[in-house]
């Protein structure tokens, strides 16, 4: 990690910093669905791999101006980002803040309910064959028609968010909401990604717990359904919990993504819980999931209505030192009654079949 720090002028008596930070993260997984294997060499399979710059500077009074730019790699292919290219989309904000009256931020941030599911859905929420059965679900079974431009749970374009101090008595929480008009193409495409939603938690000691609940705005003029991305909004909610026994972390949690119909559009829903452990054990750390998902729905990419999935993962993180580790990690999907969950990193999943795979890699943080 770099940081650069710079003083203004005497009569400003402002100082600002800027600092450089960055994960690096590269593993080998081989994983089967059904009769369909893969054996591949994929980034961010123990850590995001990204890059980024935050800064601040100090404004007096108590109040800090703060910026924060972040983009993806994929160190595997040495290319940038979900498009190949090097984008700030993983988080683009600037804001003000005080101890006080807490923060504003605008641009480019995760929802407040994707922030309460990453706090509690356990190590490696979203990344590798042993992600959280939900950042699974969204990654592979409904990517394509379901989680893809207009209604993402993830993050939102154009927003404002404003967040309460870090000083009030163990609480935390944020209000966002976004103006809608990031996809500019098509009748009514300036009405989709409008969202709003929030989160409020409580944390003391060794306890933490929250809830968080977000609504996103589908394409409203599309009157012929074709895909839910166009003709649904979508509903997040997350809550959950977390204790640090000293020698044990455990953690879990409640998710429930649910697609509503715009007009004669498309409906769908999958919910289920979460619960995961973390052990120290030598120079790294055990790691311990299971996860269950239900799902339910008429549209196109939900016709596993009455289906259900069962996630069951562990890994061992060792950290050569505090930046650099390296990573294993196994797991296991069941499904039932039509559901075809993968893995991230693996094939697509085939229905009522199982899903399993392996991670070994190296991460390296900056």
């Amino acid at each position: 990690m770099g940081t650069f720090v710079a003083s203004t002028s005497s009569l400003a008596l402002a100082q600002s910093s800027v600092t450089v930070f960055g994960v690096v993260d590269v593993g080998i997984t081989s994983a089967k669905s059904g009769s369909n294997r893969l054996n591949a060499l994929n980034s961010s399979q123990g850590k995001t791999s990204l890059i980024g710059f935050r800064g601040k500077e100090d404004l007096g009074g108590g109040n800090q101006a703060e910026f924060w730019l972040e983009g993806g790699l994929n160190p595997d292919a040495g290319t940038g980002g979900s498009s190949g290219s090097l984008a700030f989309e993983r988080r683009s904000t600037i804001g003000l803040s005080n101890k006080t009256w807490g923060e504003i931020r605008l641009g480019r941030d995760y929802t407040p309910s994707y922030n309460i599911f990453t706090a509690f859905g356990g190590p490696d929420t979203t990344t590798g064959v042993q992600a959280n059965l939900f950042q699974t679900i969204r990654q592979t079974a409904y990517n394509a028609a379901s989680q893809s431009g207009t209604v993402d749970r993830t993050r939102i374009s154009n927003s404002v968010s404003y967040l309460l101090p870090r000083d009030l008595g163990g609480f935390y929480g944020q209000l966002s909401a976004s103006f809608g008009d990031e996809n500019t193409s098509g009748s009514g495409a300036s009405k989709a990604r409008k969202y709003v939603g929030g989160s409020l938690g409580y944390r003391s000691g060794p306890l933490n717990m929250g809830i968080g609940y977000g609504k996103m705005s589908g394409n409203r003029a599309v009157t012929t359904p074709s895909a839910i991305a166009a003709t649904s909004d979508l509903d997040d909610l997350a809550l959950g919990a977390s204790y640090n026994f000293g020698s044990f972390v455990l953690s879990g949690g409640y998710n429930r993504l649910k697609w509503e119909p715009i007009g004669t559009g498309t409906s769908g829903k999958v919910d289920g819980f979460y619960l995961s452990g973390a052990l120290p054990l030598g120079p790294g750390n055990l790691r311990i999931k299971y996860a269950s998902a239900k799902f339910s729905g008429n549209a196109t990419a939900l016709t596993r209505s009455g289906g259900k999935a069962d996630k069951y993962s562990i890994g061992y993180v060792y950290d050569l030192s505090k930046r650099t580790s390296l990573y294993a990690g196994v797991a296991h999907v069941s499904n039932k009654n039509g559901a075809s969950v993968g893995l991230i990193g693996g094939p697509a999943g085939v229905a009522n079949a199982s899903s399993s795979g392996v991670d070994l890699g190296i991460s390296h943080s900056f």
